[in-house]
Parts: structure tokens; C-alpha cells; sequence
């Protein structure tokens, strides 16, 4: 293993590179003459190969023992010095050197406080925090290493990010280190590990701007506090966590969501006025659904259902309302299987899509001799780019359904099989062996006679 300053070095050497890149051709020759001979290749290696065979460093470091990772002794200081004397290291500004130790893991950021009395605080003022189950083996010593990092931080230092990644962290110690990052005015957090978050992770954050949760069980308090004392809040990324009593998704500063093979107890309300761009993959519900609504500012919108339980319950199909609050949206992706109860249902009474200019469609539409294809055609008057991606799969709960459907189904609106003069191109993405792309080609030139149809089969 590397020494911790021959780390440094190292990553001195890649930051070099980056100047070197970005100086390349702008620099003039009179530069190159009497400055830029410091950044040069030749030089670089000079110094690199400067740095000898190591001496053991003293330690008197409350995280002393902590870390797992093996290392070797830390340099002398003569080994910081390049060939004539100078420490070029130390002398760098607090900023890079910051940058310089985020290459770094955590614990051998602390660690550079032995190097010289430079560093001997500069770890307590980085402005990003990783607390990583990777770096140890034994739970004690990850849980002292994280109450010490958090607790010994100089807090006057804003955080730009915290990562907690905490594997079989108890709850309590878990909320403690979340809590705390917020604290300290944390404006990116990311937190995953098989954790449960209530609302004692939660202090109102007005710097918050981020929150990416990964693996975790979410107790409703503590989106309730995510909804109204994070008013900064612009993205929020849940994924393959388990949401508890929470009712519904509200804040008004969220402008990014992104749920993704989250399991939903007790189903969600998605209101937030001010979201942009909303993505909905894979969720599993025990009882209720998700409903949208009042979303007057969205331009994306992806919903995806792809299995049989992930919106069914006790073998009934959920009563979801996806589509109830997209009707703003200029660009919408529905994959599903093929049928697709759930959005057939919608399409009966959700408003039209007034914005809608983009259109990305799975299996599902193509139930009923095309029923849902021209029912959602009919409601998208300024639709101008159409996409159908077949992907051969069946929703066999649907299936069963299915039979109840034809007379829910209705009538199609007069002037639904007219043609859509508006939309300029369609393309169809199917399997080579799926004879269903050549039918829907046909029934489109119907649909859409204007437009300019292909197949791109793979």
C-alpha cells in the first residue's frame, strides 16, 4: 500500500494533468519560459520520484485505530519537500487541498493531521463528510469514527455534501449522524444502509438542496419535515426504500423526483406545485396507490409499471389516479405490460394533455385493437413526436382483469380515428420477431398519415 503523502502526491500529479489540459495552446511562449516550466511532465516526475522510502509517524489522534484500511507509515517532512526544499504541498491554498483530500477516504483524511501542523485541522474544515461502512470492519469502530468526525467538524464550515452510507447502523445512531449533518448546513445529502429514518433524523435545513435515500425504511414524520422546513429543497431521489405512513409528497420547492422500486405501505399523494420533472419506476403498494395531482409546472413526467405486483393488491387492481396530475407536461413516458388496466382507467377521466409534445408508450397500448393508443392520441392535440417501444410483455393480473374492462372501456370520441396532422415523426422499437410491429405500421399510417413512420428493430 501507498503512503498517505505519496496518496497526495498522486492526486497532486492528476490535478497537474487537469491544469495542463486546460492550459494547453493558451498558454504563450514567454509564459512557458519563466512560469509554466512548474506544471511541466518532467517536472512533475522530478518531484514525484523525490519523495523516499518512508519513517514512521507519531500519532496522537482521537481517531487513532479506527479505521480498517491498511496503511503504511506516514512520511517524514522531508518527503514533502521536492528537490529544492520547498513543501509545495503545504503552501497550496485550503481550496485545493480540500479538493485534493476528497480523492481520498475519510478516515485517511483525518489521518492527515500527523503530516505537519499545516494539516494538522484542515480535515475539520472540509466541506464534505463520508461516513462509509467499506472502510470498516467492525461496527464499534465505524460508529466512534462517525460520532468523532461529525462531533470534532468545525461547524462554522457550511457542508457541501454528506454521505452516509451506514449498513446495519442502528436507527438511533443512524438519525443522530443525519440529523447532525443538517446541523451543520448541509446542502447535498445522501444517506443508503438498512436504516429506519423518523422524524429525529429530521431540523428544519434551509440550506438543503439534495436528498438522495437509498435502502431505507421512511417513517411519515420524516417526509412531513421534508415537505415544510426544507425550503430550499429542489431534489429528492428515494430509491428501493420501504415509505411507512406517508401520505403524501408536498413540498413546494421540489422541482426533481425520482421514485424508484420504493414499496409504498399505505399509498402516496404527489402535490407539489413546483415539480419539473417527475419519474416513477417499478413502486410495489400493499394497500391504497399513488395518486398525482395539482403538478401545474411539470414539463417531464416517466411512469413505469412492469410486474404483476407492482400495482395490484390481494390479487385487485390498485386504484391508482397516475395520470390525474400530468396534464401539464410536455414530455410523458407510460411503459407497462400489455393490458394495462391502471392506465386505461386513467385515460377515461384525466384532462387533456393541453402541452404535450412527446410521447413514449410500452406493450400497454396496444390492447383492444389499439384502444389506449387512441384514446391517449385523442387527448394530445399538439403532439408532435411519437415512440412506441414493444417489449413482448404481459401483466398476467391485468389479464384476468381484462375481461371486466370492455364495458369501463366505452366508446371511443368522436373524431378519435381521424388523423393527427400535427405529429411529424413516429418510430416503433420492437424484437425482430415481434410481428406487431408491421401491423401497428400500418395502423398508423391511418392514425397519422402525415408523419413520418419507422420501425428500428432489434
Amino acid at each position: 500500500m501507498l503512503s498517505l503523502e505519496l496518496k497526495l502526491w498522486w492526486v497532486v500529479d492528476l490535478l497537474l494533468k487537469e491544469v495542463d489540459f486546460a492550459l494547453q495552446g493558451l498558454v504563450s511562449v514567454r509564459a512557458r519560459e519563466t512560469g509554466a516550466a512548474a506544471f511541466s511532465p518532467t517536472r512533475r516526475s522530478d518531484a514525484a520520484a523525490a519523495v523516499p522510502a518512508t519513517t514512521a509517524c507519531r500519532s496522537g489522534s482521537l481517531f487513532d485505530g479506527m479505521s480498517e484500511l491498511a496503511s503504511t507509515p506516514c512520511s517524514s517532512k522531508s518527503t514533502r519537500r521536492t528537490t529544492n526544499g520547498v513543501d509545495r504541498v503545504s503552501s497550496l491554498p485550503d481550496e485545493l487541498l480540500h479538493h485534493m483530500m476528497s480523492f481520498l477516504p475519510m478516515p485517511e483524511v483525518v489521518r492527515t493531521s500527523l503530516l505537519s501542523t499545516r494539516w494538522r485541522n484542515l480535515w475539520a474544515s472540509t466541506p464534505y463528510i463520508r461516513i462509509d461502512h467499506h472502510d470498516f470492519k467492525d461496527y464499534g469502530k465505524l460508529k466512534k469514527f462517525g460520532d468523532h468526525l461529525l462531533l470534532l467538524r468545525d461547524g462554522a464550515t457550511s457542508l457541501d455534501e454528506a454521505r452516509i452510507l451506514a449498513n446495519n447502523v442502528d436507527t438511533f445512531t443512524c438519525c443522530e449522524w443525519v440529523r447532525h449533518a443538517i446541523m451543520q448546513k448541509a446542502r447535498h445529502l445522501h444517506v443508503s444502509g438498512y436504516a429506519l429514518l423518523d422524524s429525529t433524523a429530521m431540523f428544519p435545513a434551509q440550506h438543503l438542496k439534495t436528498i438522495r435515500l437509498r435502502s431505507l425504511v421512511l417513517r411519515g414524520g420524516f417526509v412531513r419535515l421534508l415537505n415544510c422546513e426544507c425550503p430550499v429543497l429542489e431534489h429528492l431521489e428515494i430509491e428501493q426504500s420501504d415509505l411507512w405512513d406517508l401520505k403524501e409528497i408536498s413540498s413546494w420547492s421540489l422541482k426533481v423526483l425520482h421514485l424508484i422500486r420504493c414499496l409504498i405501505i399505505k399509498g402516496l399523494v404527489i402535490c407539489a406545485s413546483n415539480l419539473t420533472h417527475l419519474s416513477i419506476d417499478e413502486q410495489s403498494c400493499h394497500s391504497g396507490a399513488v395518486v398525482t395531482r395539482d403538478l401545474s409546472s411539470l414539463v417531464t413526467a416517466s411512469i413505469r409499471l412492469r410486474y404483476d405486483y407492482y400495482h395490484t393488491s390481494g390479487g385487485s387492481i390498485l386504484d391508482y389516479r397516475l395520470l390525474d396530475g400530468l396534464s401539464n407536461a410536455t414530455t410523458l413516458e407510460l411503459h407497462a405490460p400489455l393490458p394495462e388496466l391502471t392506465f386505461e382507467r386513467d385515460l377515461l377521466t384525466c384532462l387533456v394533455f393541453s402541452n404535450l409534445t412527446s410521447l413514449v408508450l410500452g406493450d400497454w397500448c396496444m390492447a383492444a385493437d389499439l384502444y389506449p393508443l387512441r384514446r391517449i392520441l385523442h387527448r394530445s392535440p399538439k403532439l408532435k413526436e411519437l415512440s412506441i417501444k414493444l417489449e413482448m410483455e404481459e401483466c398476467r393480473s391485468c389479464k384476468k382483469s381484462e375481461s371486466a374492462l370492455p364495458l369501463a372501456r366505452g366508446a371511443l370520441p368522436s373524431g378519435s380515428g381521424s388523423s393527427h396532422p400535427f405529429i411529424e415523426t413516429i418510430i416503433i422499437h420492437c424484437q425482430k420477431k415481434d410481428s406487431r410491429g408491421d401491423a401497428l405500421l400500418q395502423a398508423l399510417k391511418l392514425i397519422a398519415g402525415n408523419a413520418k413512420i419507422s420501425i428500428e428493430r432489434r
